[in-house]
């Protein structure tokens, strides 16, 4: 199948999941957050469809778990956290430095303060016969509940370096849209939901208490210009942040409104989603590979790789109890395979059996008197083949009468 076909073909599953279902319990939603394979990859909040426009530009995707080396031998690092946190110091100077590392490299960071799950249920509304209407407005309201409880371990205001963030804002519409990505976007025709403001980084705070004499300081010059990319009333939805020199670029996207598979229904949103794919290929280096970073509560940094982090979709076999009972199951398939399909050497021409050979004739008659269970009878068998033999008379085992003796 085409990739265009396929990506076609998601896009109206998702499609699917608003105009058809709709009246059910919430907990038949997939609601997992930023996950693009296994079962979590259909759900409102993945980043399945995002994963496949990356591949059908020509990208090689991968998703991981855990920042590792094998994660940072990637072109393009999309990071999709589950945590409402932004990335912790450690973290800012693993991006820094593999920004650093090598020219024409991106890093995506798309915030968290969105759940395409409430927007399901409020379009849901809509769509469904007025005898669910009243089930569906209660299904919206747990979602929102459930997305506010999430939100109050938010902290009023943190800096994360390259950003900081206001938790507190109304929640908004972006009814315009400036910048270069506005070019060819309805902006009528989008549903961009905004909460928690973030602010981008200046490059005098970035550049503040910096020492450039030191060699052990964050190669600051990555990430030294700062450009709007999406903005709406002044306000900041998609920035970047990067260098004209390395050609390499740090991406901040707001929350996931118009990147979530859900989101993504909408065909403006998929041109907005087009245009951050498009912004990775640089002028002058093209990256081949695109690795999406899961992670959950926290950022897992290890040193050492790991080979494991990467998901490949065979991942249930690690698991229990199918870790054990596969194993056990696999070893004797392959001994079933040698005992029933074994070959060795060349296959030999067994002599055909001859039909001719009177000796298996007397062995057959042999087994068969055997078989009788009567001694006289088998002399008796005997003593009559060797009369007719002989050409004389043949004799007759007499039958015993009922009520006779012997």
């Amino acid at each position: 199948m085409p990739r265009t076909n396929h990506l076609l073909v998601l896009l109206l599953v998702m499609l699917g999941l608003v105009l058809a279902g709709c009246g059910k319990q919430s907990g038949g939603l997939p609601t997992t957050y930023g996950k693009r394979s296994g079962n979590a990859g259909a759900s409102v909040n993945g980043t399945k469809v995002l994963s496949e426009m990356f591949r059908s530009a020509g990208y090689w995707v991968k998703s991981y778990s855990v920042v590792s080396p094998s994660l940072l031998k990637n072109d393009v690092i999309v990071w999709v956290p589950e945590s409402f946190e932004g990335p912790n110091y450690e973290f800012q100077q693993v991006i820094l430095n593999w920004l650093a590392e090598k020219d024409g490299r991106t890093f995506i960071y798309i915030g968290r303060d969105f759940d395409a799950s409430v927007q399901y249920w409020e379009e849901a509304i809509q769509k469904v016969p007025p005898e669910q209407k009243l089930d569906t407005m209660r299904q919206r309201s747990l979602a929102i509940q459930d997305f506010d409880e999430l939100r109050n371990f938010i902290a009023e205001e943190e800096d994360y370096y390259f950003f900081k963030t206001e938790r507190d804002a109304p929640r908004r519409v972006a009814k315009s849209l400036r910048g270069p990505w506005a070019k060819d976007i309805d902006a009528s025709k989008t549903n961009i939901v905004l909460r928690t403001r973030i602010l981008p980084a200046t490059t005098d705070a970035l550049y503040e208490g910096y020492d450039t004499l030191d060699s052990d300081e964050p190669p600051v010059y990555a990430v030294e210009d700062i450009d709007v990319l999406l903005s709406s009333r002044g306000e900041a939805i998609v920035t970047r942040m990067g260098s004209d020199y390395s050609d390499s670029q740090l991406i901040l996207v707001t929350n996931g409104s118009f990147l979530l598979n859900l989101p993504l229904v909408n065909p403006e949103h998929r041109k907005l989603a087009a245009k951050l794919v498009n912004q990775c290929d640089r002028d002058s280096y093209s990256p081949e590979t695109v690795a999406f970073l899961e992670t959950g509560d926290y950022v897992d940094i290890r040193r050492a790789d790991d080979t494991t982090d990467a998901t490949s979709g065979w991942e249930w076999l690690s698991k229990w109890p199918l870790n054990l009972v596969g194993l056990q199951m696999a070893w004797w398939m392959i001994v079933l395979c040698f005992a029933l399909y074994p070959i060795f050497g060349r296959p030999k021409q067994l002599p055909a059996a001859e039909t001719s050979d009177f000796k298996k004739h007397i062995d057959s008659v042999g087994d068969l008197l055997e078989a009788t269970d009567d001694h006289a009878y088998a002399q008796l068998r005997l003593q009559q083949y060797q009369q007719i033999m002989k050409g004389d008379a043949v004799y007759r085992r007499s039958k015993t009468r009922r009520g006779e003796g012997k």
